[in-house]
């Protein structure tokens, strides 16, 4: 279901209204259009319109009839008076982001007052959501991390987890299953109040557009499967190998125009950070353990152990983090589009610096004396990572620096070649220019291009270009959402001859979180 969900980034955002914005109009208007930069879906879309006392004098959802998906939305509207009026519009992206705008207009006259203008919807909801999702999903990583790295020692004759953690482990499996409870409870506020109903009234399909509620309800099932008592060691490795995953498929992931590359870095990202946080985790509660039951560990003989495992971990950590970084967004535009999501970066990339360091020196002082000695530079480390897990998670719900590629190929169809460059693919209006051959010494006679994404419907055109010099071709491409879209250029010659290139290019929008 997860693999399903919709390859889009950007939050929807309005394109046009009408009644226009700050417009008086002549006419009282009997129908609000409202279109949109991506298909809204129509059952979670809903519309409220305040007169200049602040009262309520419509709330509705758009008309039936037609697709059940569309930019367009249109709200046939009661007898309204002549005044301003305000219009507060609440939709759901396509990454299933619920988001809320608002805009005046006036009919026949303008009044004095109004409602309270907003712009969006979803920010008071990102704190708790952000906390709830830290802690969940920091749970799950030290839990799998753990797991694992008691598996091993105890391949190795160290202690096993059952020794060293104990009757904690049901502490521990509480905190997580509330914690996934957290994340389903904060998520859900900041979703329609109908959408529950939508869904059991036949529209599962709608589940589609949240891949953040499927990735929890995923997590869910394998916690579930986690607590079946008396299976087999293999089964629970497994299931927190997948609860380490799972998480790896919220955030910007699905944006991205390389998805299974992203997925596959994410996933190995998130495993690395797991097996770091639980070996740091496992040699704590082992000084615990060791003090506690006044019995002597084997240091020396262990630091190898440790040292090894967590050195490819490191590595990794560092390594998939860059490429994903690289992915994403380019790190020119990190610094050159500065913003939050740029400082978050940094201040990751410096505590994962401090935690390498703080493990050097660590490493360093356990060879030269033989045992363990800086129980708090361990913990100090932990802790380090528990807040680079926090910055990971506010990242994946923030904004993104966006680097928009150009465009440069050659089309071939048949014998005849044409020349294509768009400076920036990315969502706005973007010039095409075009050198269109001649055939059998005939020049064009008419020149147009068709855009549109096969996904969600969207299409624009026929585009007519204008003629510049020497078989250049120019137009003015509007791109009005992130993703795949097919360019189709349409060439008519005297004679009634005609040719059609075809192209495929990826837009990327404003990053955003997921």
């Amino acid at each position: 279901m997860i693999m399903q969900t919709q390859n889009v980034d950007a939050h929807a955002s309005l394109l046009e209204t009408d009644p226009a914005e700050k417009v008086v109009s002549e006419e009282i208007p009997s129908k609000l259009k409202l279109r949109f930069n991506e298909p809204i879906e129509k059952d979670l879309a809903t519309v409220t319109i305040y007169d200049w006392n602040a009262k309520p004098v419509f709330t509705g959802n758009p008309d039936e009839g037609g697709s059940d998906r569309t930019p367009l939305l249109e709200f046939s509207l009661p007898e309204l008076k002549e005044g301003t009026y305000t219009v507060q519009w609440n939709v759901v992206s396509l990454d299933g982001h619920p988001i809320q705008g608002s805009y005046s207009f006036a009919a026949g006259e303008v009044t004095e007052g109004g409602a309270k203008s907003i712009n969006s919807g979803d920010d008071h909801h990102t704190g708790p959501l952000i906390v709830a999702r830290t802690v969940a999903e920091g749970l799950l990583l030290l839990g799998a991390g753990l797991f694992w790295f008691a598996w091993l020692a105890e391949r190795k004759k160290f202690p096993s987890i059952d020794i060293i953690f104990g009757s904690g482990r049901r502490f521990g499996g509480a905190l997580i299953i509330l914690g996934t409870l957290a994340e389903i409870i904060t998520y859900t506020i900041s979703l329609p109040s109908g959408l529950m109903q939508t869904v059991f009234h036949g529209r599962w399909d709608i589940l589609l557009q949240f891949p953040f509620m499927l990735m929890v309800a995923a997590q869910l099932v394998f916690l579930i499967f986690l607590f079946i008592p008396g299976m087999v060691r293999g089964w629970y490795l497994f299931m927190w190998f997948a609860l380490a995953a799972v998480p790896a498929f919220g955030g910007h992931v699905w944006g991205m125009e390389n998805t299974t590359l992203a997925l596959v870095l994410r996933v190995i990202h998130q495993l690395s950070i797991a097996l770091w946080l639980g070996a740091l985790c496992y040699v704590i509660f082992l000084l615990i353990w060791q003090r506690k039951q006044n019995t002597k560990v084997d240091w020396k003989e262990f630091r190898p152990f440790f040292v090894y495992k967590m050195m490819a971990a490191t590595g990794l950590v560092v390594v998939s983090g860059v490429l994903m970084v690289f992915l994403q967004t380019e790190w020119l535009t990190v610094i050159t589009d500065w913003m939050t999501w740029s400082a978050l970066l940094l201040s990751k990339i410096v505590l994962t610096i401090l935690m390498l360091s703080l493990a050097l020196y660590q490493t360093r002082k356990w060879k030269k004396r033989g045992t363990f000695t800086t129980f708090r530079f361990i913990r100090a480390e932990w802790i380090t990572g528990l807040i680079i897990i926090l910055i990971g998670v506010w990242m994946s719900q923030t904004a993104y620096p966006i680097s928009a590629k150009s465009y440069n190929d050659t089309l071939v169809s048949g014998q005849a070649k044409v020349e294509v460059y768009i400076n920036q693919l990315k969502v706005g209006d973007q010039q095409m220019n075009l050198n269109v051959p001649d055939i059998n010494g005939e020049s064009p006679e008419e020149v147009k291009v068709t855009i549109s994404t096969s996904d969600q419907g969207m299409q624009s055109g026929p585009i007519t270009t204008e003629e510049g010099d020497s078989g250049n071709y120019q137009a003015e491409l509007s791109f009005s959402m992130s993703g795949t879209w097919c360019l189709v250029i349409h060439v008519a010659y005297p004679g009634g001859e005609k040719k059609e290139w075809t192209a495929e290019v990826f837009v990327v929008g404003e990053g955003t979180g997921s």
